[in-house]
Formats: C-alpha cells, structure tokens, sequence
C-alpha cells in the first residue's frame, strides 16, 4: 500500500486551529485528536500520526480500526475509574443533569441531605406524628402569653388548646417546645383545666419520670406553683421514699429544693430530710418527730446507724454539683452537729474544697463554720483558699459574712488570713463599707462581738466555736494582729472620706469604731473632721426636710454631731484608764478640734440644740487645757445663755457651773 498524502489531512476550515493530540506514554502512540474540531478532522482522516519524526509502517484499514476500537474502550475504562475515585475522595456521587428527573421528565424531590439546616429540621418535625397539633398549639400559644391578649379571648383559646393536648400530655411534656404550652394553660387555665391536665400524669412513676426530665421538669415546678393543695401534696408525698436518689439527680435536685423550700411544710420538710438518716425513716413515718434532735432523744441507740448511714450519703453527695442546693446544706449541719468527731474530721476533709458553695442560705453558713471550728489547720488552709476572688461577695452575703466572723475568731495562721482575706477586702473597702453585711465584717475586725454592733443572738452563736481543739493561739492576740493588719487602709479611707461617713446615719458608726479602735496614727482623720466643723455655722431653718440635711453644718447633722461627741467621750475613757507610761505628747481630737474651730464659731453653736450638746462633751473631755480654751471662748456669750431654753443647753450650763 502507498503512503498517503499528507496534505488530504488539512482543511481549510480547521487549519488555523490545528487540533491537539495527546501522545500515549506506555505505547508511544498518538491517540485521536481532542475537541469537536478534532472529531470533524477524525472522519476525514484517513490515519497515521501528523507529527511523526520518523516514517513508520501504517497499518491496514481493518488494523486501524481494531486499534481505534481497542483504545477507545480503554480510555472509557480509565474515565470510568477516574470518576469512581473522585467520588469516593468527595464522598458525594456525580450525577448528571438526567438525574434531577422523574420518569415523566419531572423535577424530583430533593434530599434531606441537600436541604439547608432550617429546612430539614423541619422536614425532620413533619415525620413526628404531633406535627400539625403542635403548629397550631405553638400559634395559641404566642397569643395567649401576651399581656396585651383580652380575658375573652385568651379564655376561647385556651378552651381550645385544651381541646387539642387532651390524652397527649404526658407525651407532649418531652418536647421543649410544646411543655412551654403545657405551662402556659397551667398558668392561665382555669381550676378544671389544670385538673384535667394533671390527671393524665397523676401517677408516682410518671411524676418521677417528668421530675428527671430536662424539660418536663419545668412542669412539675408549675405544678408546685400554680397547683392547688392538693396536687402540692401529692407531688410531695411521689418524693417519699425517692430523696436520696433524687437528691442526686441534677434536674430532680432542683425541682426537690424548689419543694422543699417554697412550697413545703415543716412536717413535710422533716419528712424530706428524714431519708437522709437510714432507710428504715425512708418507709416508715412517725408522727410527732420533725429534727433529728427529735429522733435521737427518743431512740438514743440508732444514733451511730443513723451517723453512719449519713455519712456515706453526703460524702457521694459533696462530690456533685446538687450541694449547692439548701436541704443538703441542713443535712451537712444535722450531721456536723450531732456527728462523732472522727466522722466530722474525714467529712470535713471531703468538704473542705466545696465549702465556698455553701455560704449562701442559713445552714450552709453554720455548716461552714463547724467546717472552720473542728477542721484540721490543713483544712482550714484549703477553705481560706478556696475564698480566692470571692471575698467581697461573701462579705456582701446576708449569712456568708458570718463565716469570715467565725474565721476571725479561731483560725491561728493570721498571715494566711491577712494575704487571702484581709488584703483582698482592702482592694474595695468602699464597696464592703456602704454595704449593712460588708460593714458588719470591717466592725468585727475592729471590736469583735461588741454589743453595739452584733446582736446578742449572732454573739451566741460565735461563741460556739470557742473552746476548739484546734485553735491554740490567745483569742486576743490573735485580733490584735487582725487588726494591725486591717488599720492602716481603715484609717486612710476615713480621712479621705470624712464628709460622706460622718452625714450617714450607718457609716458613721464604722467611721467611730475605725478612730476609736484602730491602730496607728489617726491625726489625718481627726483633722479632716474638725475641717468639717471649722465651716462657717449658719443655723438651719425649722422647714428644711431631710434633703437638706447634707447641706447642713456638721454640728447640726444627726450623724455628724454624734461623731463628735463619741470621739470626745472615747478620749475621756482614754485619758481616764491610761497608765503612766502613756505617751503625753500624742494629739488628742479635743486639741485638734479647738485648734480649727474660731471662738466666733463655738459661740454660734450655742445657738443649736445639738451645738450645745457638742460643746457639753468639749467641756467633758477629760482634759484640763481643753476644758479652760472652750471655757475662755464662751465667756462672752455666758450672760445670753439663760435666753436660750433647750435641752442642749440645760446640759451646757450644768457643765459651765461645774467647772468653774
């Protein structure tokens, strides 16, 4: 056969744009030409390669159509593959565009994988078989919790979604959204309906299954609330027998504690509490028993059972989240109480890190304190640690400042107290000082269980931790250290801010006890009380409210004067009980007072009540030099004090006629 022609392969058509040929490595052959102007050049080319370097033999018509076959079936092969492995890299199938339709040429449903998330969660919600009763139990909903909704109609449409949840309420209580609804018709519902709806859960093993629940749960809390008497009690009566185990459940933990603080009477308390003690009080249920003081007096001989057996309860229970919660706070003080001391040392040990989250109801607070009392000095060192970062809001606690009381009393190791305690109160003692708790905890560090400021009860039951077997430093040596360590920033947040502690009915009592009782040098607080009564006096009118009363003078304040009379009093005491090594050349309040106040001022107090009375407690100071400089400033206006007729000056002039 003739070789042929070369040129018969061009066309005029395709000549500018020579098709592309990809050559086979393997073979070393050209396959046939890419693209659609290569498949038009294919039908007229008769075959043989273009760019050949060297002639070869070319094959027959039958030879070169086996090879085109054989090649094209290859590349189909290899294309197949290489989709294949593309697919399973991306995890996705390729599909063609046929693939999108039906049979009828149709567009097909797409899949869930192809929705987007809102779409198929809502795909997902229409399988369910409540679907549609939920939607329109959902829309009820949105218009009944509105406060704007009219009685009338919130009435109509509470009828009807009662309608609509009734036989399916246990079923509907699962779902977080429609036990929002279930809520809404026990808060707005009728008496009937909510018996109606408690009646298809109103079986123990039910309410046990909700308590646990984390969004039914929220339906027994409404029940408490919104419930009559009777649905309360038989709640109460499905925990029986149930506490302990309930207790330590996280979401039955709180709907127990909402019972038994809210809704609970103290027979029923008692009955909720006696499950900690044994099983026998778990079942059976005596009459006329309410404390464990009750139950040790009249069965002395189960008290080493009932010890064990709480024992081992609390210690897994102090190890969970649910201590926080109050009726584990009064058993860990039933047992803190009553407990040998061995089994109050190794409970302690257990407790002592998770002391801190028990300082916030009543019997957490005395627990803690019995934690302090008989606790090792290695378990007290923990619990000081662990008050880190929150000392100011335990001094702001209504019972948790009574824990850093208890503190101050018996722990020995007053350099750990000052770093941990002390330094981080002084870091915002503005904050503690206007706060009624936080300023109860500055007094004690400067006159502990002073009657003037701590009631009789709260003394009673600090002295409770007297006499301990770990505390063996001197009770009041240990204060005086606490109290150097608490005078130097006292006294500088006296003087900086005298004005606003002296015109406070309260802080003026801390701002008392800090001149009279701290250590250090308080002359810069006594001068900047005697600035405010070096002001001009202009007496106050008999109309001006109390919103005047911080633009009155110092003199004339409820507060301020008192201020000043106290210091003077504290410097007779003083002055009376110092000993002969006493230091004569310090500065006393009466001295530093006259020396700011003119004579001009101290005879115009002689026209105020309470200006008087100020000037009765200069004369009594308990020092001769200031006695005679008041004495010589008033001479001038002796003859007009008889004019004046009150009892302030009744005092004065018993004063002036007494030393003369």
């Amino acid at each position: 056969m003739g070789k042929p022609k070369m040129k018969s392969v061009s066309s005029p058509k395709v000549a500018s744009y020579p098709p592309k040929t990809v050559v086979s490595k393997k073979a070393g052959k050209i396959s046939k030409p890419v693209g659609k102007q290569g498949a038009k050049l294919q039908k007229k080319q008769s075959g043989g390669p273009k760019n050949a370097k060297k002639p070869q033999k070319l094959p027959t018509d039958k030879e070169n159509s086996l090879d085109k076959s054989k090649n094209s079936e290859k590349k189909v092969a290899k294309f197949s593959h290489s989709v294949k492995k593309t697919a399973v890299n991306r995890g996705v199938k390729r599909k063609s565009d046929s693939d999108n339709k039906g049979d009828d040429g149709g567009t097909k449903k797409p899949k869930l994988e192809e929705l987007s998330f809102k779409d198929r969660k809502i795909e997902r919600q229409k399988q369910k078989s409540n679907y549609e009763l939920t939607q329109r139990a959902k829309v009820i909903w949105n218009t009944v919790r509105v406060k704007k909704c009219s009685n009338e109609k919130r009435c109509k449409l509470l009828t009807e979604l009662c309608g609509l949840i009734k036989g399916k309420v246990f079923e509907l209580l699962t779902a977080h959204d429609t036990v929002r609804v279930i809520q809404c018709c026990l808060q707005f519902g009728s008496e009937k309906q909510r018996q109606e709806i408690f009646d298809e859960v109103k079986d123990s093993e039910k309410i046990l299954q909700l308590v646990k629940g984390k969004y039914s749960k929220h339906f027994v809390m409404k029940m408490l609330r919104y419930g009559s008497k009777e649905h309360r009690s038989y709640i109460m009566t499905c925990f029986y027998g149930q506490v302990s185990k309930l207790v330590r459940h996280r979401e039955a933990a709180e709907v127990l504690e909402l019972a038994y603080n809210n809704h609970a009477n103290a027979k029923q308390r008692s009955a909720m509490l006696e499950e900690f003690y044994g099983p026998r009080f778990a079942i059976f249920k005596e009459e006329g028993i309410h404390t464990l003081e009750d139950i040790l007096e009249k069965q002395p001989d189960k008290k080493q059972g009932i010890m064990e057996n709480m024992l081992k309860m609390l210690s897994q229970v102090v190890e969970k989240t649910v201590v926080k919660h109050s009726i584990i706070h009064k058993a860990l003080l039933d047992f803190l109480v009553h407990a040998p001391t061995k089994m109050k040392t190794e409970l302690i040990e257990g407790m002592r890190d998770i002391v801190v989250q028990i300082l916030h109801t009543h019997d957490g607070a005395r627990a803690a304190m019995h934690c302090l009392w008989y606790g090792t000095a290695k378990d007290r060192k923990a619990i000081i640690k662990s008050f880190k970062t929150f000392v100011l809001k335990i001094c702001k606690e209504e019972f948790g400042h009574l824990v850093l009381l208890a503190m101050f009393d018996c722990v020995d190791d007053t350099l750990l107290v000052r770093k941990v305690i002390i330094d981080e109160m002084m870091k915002s003692i503005s904050e503690i000082a206007e706060d009624p708790y936080g300023r109860k905890v500055l007094l004690y560090l400067l006159s502990a269980r002073n009657s003037t400021h701590f009631h009789p009860q709260v003394v009673q039951i600090l002295q409770k931790g007297d006499g301990n077997p770990t505390s063996k430093k001197d009770a009041q040596l240990r204060r005086q250290e606490l109290l150097a360590a608490a005078s130097g920033p006292l006294l500088s947040y006296v003087s900086e801010n005298a004005k606003e502690l002296a015109y406070s009915k309260s802080s003026c009592l801390l701002m008392i006890a800090v001149l009279t009782h701290a250590k250090g040098d308080k002359v810069e607080g006594y001068q900047a009380i005697a600035s405010l009564a070096a002001a001009e006096f202009i007496p106050a009118l008999a109309g001006d409210g109390e919103d005047q009363l911080n633009e009155v003078h110092i003199i004339e304040h409820p507060a301020g004067h008192l201020v000043i009379r106290k210091l003077l009093q504290h410097q007779k005491t003083m002055l009376e009980n110092a000993t002969e090594g006493t230091d004569e050349s310090e500065q006393l309040f009466s001295d530093i007072l006259l020396d700011a106040v003119e004579e001009h001022s101290l005879q115009a107090w002689t026209r105020a009540n309470r200006g008087a009375l100020v000037l009765a407690s200069l004369l009594d100071c308990g020092r001769a030099e200031s006695r005679q400089r008041a004495i010589n400033a008033l001479k001038p206006v002796l003859k007009n004090l008889s004019k004046i007729n009150t009892k302030g000056m009744q005092v004065l002039k018993e004063k002036l006629q007494t030393k003369k």
